[in-house]
């Protein structure tokens, strides 16, 4: 059954090839000339974070992602997590039809910023990705 699905999903990449929705991607600010190079998808895809707090706690919570490439991705968290923390995420790509492709994500937090609201924002890269 495993390698069904891995055939099913061969075909999917984090970068697009998934055909979500046009209205989904968006620059992060219709203002500013965009500086990256892979697109973001600005859109709350719901997301499982698991890893390690600064404190050395381990964490698993609920929350959605800002926006995410094929590189990277922005969320925010009620824990602060240490720069150059693993974190795992499991990223459901809703699709606005009720189905959608599921990603396991190991990322590394590259940037932590508080926010006044007692979140924390992380900017992580994507190192490894799976289909599931």
């Amino acid at each position: 059954m495993e390698s069904a699905a891995r055939t099913k999903d061969s075909s999917l990449t984090l970068s697009g090839e998934f055909r979500l929705r046009g209205d989904v991607l968006k620059a992060l600010d219709a203002g500013v000339a965009e500086r990256r190079v892979k697109p973001r998808i600005v859109q709350p895809f719901p997301t499982k974070v698991r890893g390690k707090d600064s404190t050395g706690e381990i964490f698993e919570i609920d929350c959605a992602v800002d926006n995410i490439s094929s590189s990277g991705v922005y969320l925010r968290l009620p824990v602060q997590v240490e720069s150059g923390a693993q974190l795992e995420l499991v990223t459901k790509f809703e699709n606005g039809h009720g189905t959608g492709a599921t990603a396991r994500l190991a990322c590394q937090v590259l940037r932590n910023e508080p926010h006044a609201n007692g979140l924390y924002g992380l900017a992580m890269a994507i190192e490894k990705y799976k289909f599931l």
